[in-house]
C-alpha cells in the first residue's frame, strides 16, 4: 500500500482518518481541499488544480484526501489502495455541523457557519455520488478497496495493521513514582511518555506506557503491543514493552486503571483484520 485514496461524503471524516493512517505509516499526505482552496475563500482554476493533482499522481507514495467527484476515475486509476468512507447521511450531517466554527488542518479557512451548498451535497451523495463510485469499484476492480461503515471499524483497523508492532523510542516525561503536574494526588505506577515524531489528534507526540522495568526511565525504545482506545476523547494511549515481552490483558488494565478509569474506552490487540 504506497497509493492510497480516501473518499467519502463530506463530513465523514476523511481527513480525520488520512491523518491517522499518516501519522501510522507515515506515508504522505495530501489534502485536496488545501489545493484547491486559497486563504481569502477563493480558489485556482480547474486546469491548476487537474495539473497539481497530475503531479502529485507521480509521486511513488501518498494518501489524498478528498471528495471532488470530478476527479474520482482519475485518482481510482492512479492509486494501488482505495479507502471508501461509507457512514451514512446522519453521521455524516452531523460531521459537517460539528466542524463549523472548528480550525482545521485540511483547509485554510474557518468555516463560521454550515453551507446550504454543503448540506445539498451530503442529501444528494447517496443518489448522485455513490452510484458512480460503485461503477468505479467495478471497472477499477484490480484495485485494493476497503470500505469501513463506521469510524471505529476504520481506527480499528489502522490500529491493528499499522500501530500493534511498531518500534518506537522517545522521550518520559512524567517517570514511574511521579505525580501528575495538574492533579498532584495521582502517582504515576508506570512510565509514560512520548514517541518522537509520531503526533497524535491532539496535535502533541504520542502518549504511550511503558512496560517492562521497575525502575523511573528518562528515554525509552520498544514495541507497540496494544492501545488502549478511548471512546470518548480522541487520545489513545500505546502500550509499549521494553523487553520484547507480552503483558496480558489484566496486567496491562491494572497498570493504566489509575488514568483510564476517567476515560471510556478498551484495550485493542494485535488481531489483524
Amino acid at each position: 500500500m504506497n497509493k492510497v485514496i480516501v473518499i467519502g461524503c463530506s463530513g465523514s471524516g476523511k481527513s480525520t482518518f488520512s491523518r491517522k493512517l499518516h501519522n501510522a505509516t507515515g506515508i504522505p499526505l495530501y489534502h485536496l481541499d488545501n489545493i484547491w482552496w486559497k486563504e481569502d475563500r477563493t480558489h485556482i482554476s480547474r486546469d491548476e488544480f487537474d495539473g497539481k493533482l497530475a503531479d502529485l499522481s507521480k509521486l511513488d507514495r501518498w494518501i489524498i484526501d478528498g471528495n471532488y467527484s470530478r476527479t474520482y476515475e482519475h485518482r481510482i486509476a492512479a492509486c494501488d489502495t482505495v479507502i471508501f468512507l461509507d457512514y451514512g447521511e446522519e453521521v455524516c450531517m452531523k460531521g459537517i455541523i460539528g466542524r463549523v466554527g472548528q480550525k482545521r488542518s485540511d483547509i485554510p479557512w474557518v468555516e463560521n457557519e454550515l453551507d446550504p451548498e454543503l448540506v445539498k451535497l451530503v442529501k444528494e451523495y447517496e443518489s448522485k455520488d455513490k452510484p458512480v463510485l460503485k461503477e468505479l469499484f467495478e471497472k477499477y476492480s484490480d484495485k485494493t478497496l476497503i470500505t469501513f461503515h463506521t469510524r471505529e471499524e476504520a481506527e480499528l483497523w489502522i490500529i491493528r495493521n499499522f500501530v500493534i508492532g511498531l518500534t518506537v523510542k522517545g522521550m518520559v516525561d512524567r517517570p514511574l513514582g511521579t505525580s501528575h503536574p495538574n492533579y498532584p494526588d495521582m502517582i504515576y505506577p508506570i512510565n509514560y511518555g512520548s514517541v518522537d515524531g509520531i503526533f497524535a489528534e491532539d496535535g502533541e507526540e504520542q502518549d504511550v506506557y511503558i512496560f517492562g522495568t521497575d525502575k523511573p526511565l528518562d528515554s525509552f525504545e520498544g514495541r507497540v503491543i496494544a492501545v488502549y482506545h478511548r471512546t470518548d476523547d480522541n487520545e489513545d494511549k500505546w502500550i509499549v514493552s521494553l523487553n520484547e515481552s507480552d503483558y496480558s490483558d489484566t496486567e496491562i488494565l491494572e497498570r493504566t486503571e489509575f488514568q483510564e478509569k476517567y476515560f471510556k474506552g478498551g484495550l485493542v490487540r494485535n488481531e489483524k483484520i
